[in-house]
């Protein structure tokens, strides 16, 4: 996907879909290209473990992401 289409979710609950068929949910972050060429995603969520650290998944660019929907509805995708 084009960051364009990415950037209006940013900050918000989302359920992604990754090139490699893998399916995300949680918190949509943005980071800038840093001289990459790309901006930078990360998918936050909830901790594994009660009390633990949240689990974040880093996405180099959003080529990687094929489909991003809305889950503001579903409580494990809400930080």
């Amino acid at each position: 996907m084009h960051d364009d289409e990415i950037k209006p979710f940013v900050g918000q609950p989302v359920r992604v879909t990754l090139a490699d068929g893998r399916i995300l949910a949680g918190t949509l972050h943005a980071h800038g290209d840093q001289g990459h060429g790309h901006i930078h995603y990360a998918v936050v969520s909830d901790p594994i473990k009660k009390g633990g650290e949240p689990v974040v998944e880093m996405l180099h660019g959003g080529d990687q992401i094929t489909d991003i929907e809305d889950a503001s509805s579903d409580p494990a995708a809400v930080e």
